[in-house]
């Protein structure tokens, strides 16, 4: 689940889950799984960045994928859902 973003685009996806295709280093090359076209992380970008693909949409109104940081994301398991999590508090 997105749990945090530094952008207006980014802000749009929190609270969002979605699913990891890959952790992009910069200057990694790759097939974009949603769109099928070759997408680079630029050498110069100051982090790894995950790639993420689910109802979210990343700069430029691309929808389906979007590049976000490892801090920002929070993992979700099975038996760990929010709302889940919330129900057992008040039981």
């Amino acid at each position: 689940m997105i749990i945090g973003a530094r952008t207006a685009a980014g802000r749009a996806n929190i609270g969002k889950s979605v699913e990891l295709f890959a952790l992009c280093h910069p200057g990694d090359r790759f097939i974009n799984p949603v769109n099928g076209v070759m997408t680079e992380l630029p050498r110069d970008a100051l982090r790894s960045l995950w790639l993420v693909t689910g109802d979210v949409s990343a700069p430029g109104c691309q929808h389906g994928f979007a590049f976000v940081r490892p801090e920002h994301l929070m993992p979700l398991m099975p038996d760990t859902q929010p709302e889940q999590h919330d129900a057992l508090q008040f039981s």
